[in-house]
């Protein structure tokens, strides 16, 4: 999470960039780190993980190396009440599902950072360390469906606040698969019925994919791109952010001067 005073330490997120890249080059391959990807939430808007992470994706070229895929946030609009839906805890063959769909929108990596590749029981006992620790975390997949059809699965990460960055570990993932068929009024109420899992807690959506809500002309807050890097890429992200920084010194050499 990179948040720094512009009148503080003005290479603050480099130091993070850097201090991170170190961590991970010396970590990822014990197999019991079990580290297989690297992710993390950014908006468009900010310039310095746009550029970074943007840039890795893009210098790598292979969807498989490294992703990004682009979610609108919001928070959840009042109940509409719409009716004939069906939620189910998600089974393998939803998240097949799911994969095979996935693939022909985007080819990324999201659903095997996200861990969605197949319902496991590894999530229990996560949750129970974090629990004899005396922390929450807990994530729950559902598939929405109408008449039998896969319309949507939903994934619920749920976390005390001393591990919720942004809302971004305390929120609804929603990831449609037939936009067409699926109107916002009915994964709103689909999502109502899953909110007793937050408590008192307001948890945000992230809807995938990012033109899902204009295509139905619902407003929403922002847009979240997910980076996903596969760690066996290592040596390509390294001299990715290198190559991103000599751009960036070039780019300010090259800039004229400015009269005072």
């Amino acid at each position: 999470h990179h948040a720094a005073s512009r009148s503080g330490y003005g290479l603050a997120g480099v130091s993070v960039l850097d201090e991170m890249g170190r961590f991970t080059n010396d970590v990822h391959l014990h197999p019991s780190a079990h580290m297989d990807y690297l992710m993390c939430y950014y908006r468009r808007e900010n310039r310095f993980p746009n550029r970074v992470f943007g840039n890795v994706a893009q210098d790598i070229g292979d969807k498989k190396g490294s992703s990004l895929d682009a979610f609108a946030y919001l928070y959840l609009p009042p109940d509409a009440g719409a009716e004939g839906f069906q939620l189910f805890p998600a089974r393998d063959d939803d998240l097949a599902e799911l994969a095979r769909r996935y693939e022909s929108v985007s080819g990324g990596l999201m659903l095997e950072a996200l861990d969605l590749g197949s319902v496991v029981e590894r999530d229990a006992g996560l949750s129970a360390e974090y629990a004899r620790q005396g922390f929450r975390r807990e994530r729950q997949v559902f598939c929405l469906k109408r008449e039998g059809k896969l319309m949507a699965v939903l994934l619920l990460t749920i976390s005390d606040l001393g591990l919720n960055l942004s809302n971004l570990t305390n929120c609804m993932h929603a990831i449609v698969l037939e936009p067409a068929l699926l109107f916002p009024k009915m994964l709103f109420s689909a999502l109502h019925a899953l909110r007793a899992h937050y408590g008192a807690d307001e948890p945000p959506i992230l809807v995938f994919p990012e033109d899902y809500l204009e295509r139905y002309s619902v407003p929403y807050e922002k847009k979240y791109i997910l980076w996903v890097l596969d760690t066996s890429h290592s040596d390509a992200y390294f001299e990715s952010v290198r190559k991103t920084f000599k751009r960036s010194c070039r780019e300010e050499d090259d800039e004229p001067p400015t009269s005072t």
